[in-house]
């Protein structure tokens, strides 16, 4: 099964991998493309695109733990989806507390 993570995490960090990695996996994971059909495509083993994915997974990943903006992504997000149902309900005075946490986490 394909990981959606990795997907989201290609687009945060899907320029600095190699032009041929990006594409991999952007066939791979975005357009859902079999290994099989992505290998006719640029004339390569099946393996080869297998491979190729593997690493930029590992790639993906390590840019992750090192800088973490997937992560602080998801709690941005989260935030945002408090503030507003809290807007929604009325709760004017939370949303400004949640607003002041967005924020912090923006510096």
């Amino acid at each position: 099964m394909k990981d959606l993570n990795i997907s989201i995490l290609g687009d945060i960090y899907g320029n600095l991998l190699t032009d041929k990695q990006k594409n991999i996996m952007r066939d791979y994971f975005d357009c859902d493309l079999s290994l099989s059909e992505i290998a006719q495509q640029y004339g390569i083993t099946r393996q080869a695109v297998a491979d190729t994915v593997k690493t930029g997974e590992r790639v993906l990943i390590k840019y992750e733990e090192e800088l973490g903006f997937g992560e602080k992504l998801s709690k941005i997000r989260a935030i945002a989806e408090q503030i507003s149902k809290q807007l929604d309900s009325g709760n004017y005075s939370e949303a400004k507390e949640e607003s002041a946490k967005l924020l912090n986490e923006l510096w």
